[in-house]
């Protein structure tokens, strides 16, 4: 008898051309050293965020620094800012990150002051909301928002890509970007954005997901920027 296994393992995965885990290597490099890159830094009532300011996608990481959400600390989601500097150096565009110490946050409070510096930022521009979530069975989750319709021409790049790197992806599970998030605010605001949940090990250095997702989420992001430009 054959016991299938229910769920995939990461080690099931294998890229469409395995051949480039050598160049998805060189580019994780490249794109680390695009991260330690000078960042502005501005105040505001509810914390200080740090920027860069650019001329195309505006990617985003409001849970950077701990946040507090109804007066509990939400734990913080280190390397998303830097994932999101590399991305915006990367393709020209702008960044905005959450920087110690945050009174509230963006991904939560209706009307937080990150929503319209991001709003501004972004210009014409679409925004790409970047997070980490628990272990769900996969390495990427796309969460299209409450007018998913916004978002229709943003998504497709980046699935494409992580399959191609040899990623899981899945949209709009388990996370659909509710009115509360970043990329809801946004769209209700009338301005396209999507959001990008990441596994922890898309973070992690020593893991072979990093070098794929960042790499994947790099040149989806420079196909979507050409496109959009």
């Amino acid at each position: 008898m054959m016991i299938v296994a229910l769920e995939t393992a990461f080690g099931d995965i294998v890229p469409l051309i395995p051949e480039e885990e050598g160049l998805r290597g060189k580019e994780l490099e490249y794109l680390r050293q695009l991260a330690a890159g000078p960042r502005d830094r501005e105040l505001s009532p509810k914390g200080p965020w740090e920027l860069i300011r650019g001329d195309g996608l505006l990617f985003s990481a409001p849970h950077e620094a701990a946040q507090l959400r109804d007066g509990i600390e939400k734990i913080a989601e280190r390397g998303t800012a830097d994932l999101a500097f590399a991305l915006a150096r990367a393709t020209g565009g702008s960044a905005l990150a959450t920087a110690d110490r945050q009174l509230g946050d963006p991904n939560w409070d209706i009307g937080h002051p990150y929503i319209a510096r991001a709003g501004t930022l972004a210009g014409e521009w679409p925004t790409i909301d970047l997070h980490i979530m628990r272990p769900r069975g996969l390495e990427i989750c796309i969460g299209l928002g409450p007018k998913p319709k916004m978002s229709d021409d943003l998504w497709r790049p980046f699935v494409e890509e992580a399959v191609a790197s040899g990623l899981r992806v899945s949209v709009n599970w388990p996370f659909a970007a509710n009115a509360r998030t970043v990329t809801g605010q946004l769209q209700r605001g009338g301005r396209r954005a999507i959001q990008l949940e990441l596994s922890w090990e898309c973070y992690d250095p020593s893991h072979p997901a990093m070098r794929r997702a960042w790499s994947s989420l790099a040149r989806a992001s420079r196909r979507l920027g050409r496109s959009t430009g």
